[in-house]
């Protein structure tokens, strides 16, 4: 089962920083929700880190994007940071780069 782990955060003001690992699909989707919901409630900005991403389903985008979305509601705020590759590709095919806000690696296979 995918768990998100705790990073350190550098300070009280900083983001929280969440590492998601393996993958982030409809088998981890109701545990992972509830997980992440709880970490956004922690602090202002939560940053969750994708490099260890190996498979993202939409059942994870969904995910996503209500993290998102509930992060603007509350006027907190949610980052996307270290694509891992499948990752980065969900959200660009997906067309979703816009909405999450943040720098998406550039493949080479995309160029």
């Amino acid at each position: 089962m995918n768990r998100p782990t705790d990073a350190d955060r550098p300070d009280a003001e900083g983001p929280l920083r969440v590492a998601l690992t393996g993958d982030v699909d409809i088998y981890a989707a109701e545990t992972l929700k509830a997980e992440l919901l709880r970490q956004l409630q922690r602090a202002q900005v939560l940053e969750l880190d994708l490099a260890e991403v190996s498979l993202i389903d939409t059942a994870g985008m969904q995910i996503l994007v209500l993290l998102k979305r509930t992060a603007e509601r509350e006027g907190r705020e949610l980052r996307l940071s270290q694509h891992s590759a499948t990752a980065a590709e969900a959200i660009q095919f997906l067309g979703l780069g816009p909405f999450f806000g943040d720098p998406l690696p550039i493949q080479p296979q995309w160029t």
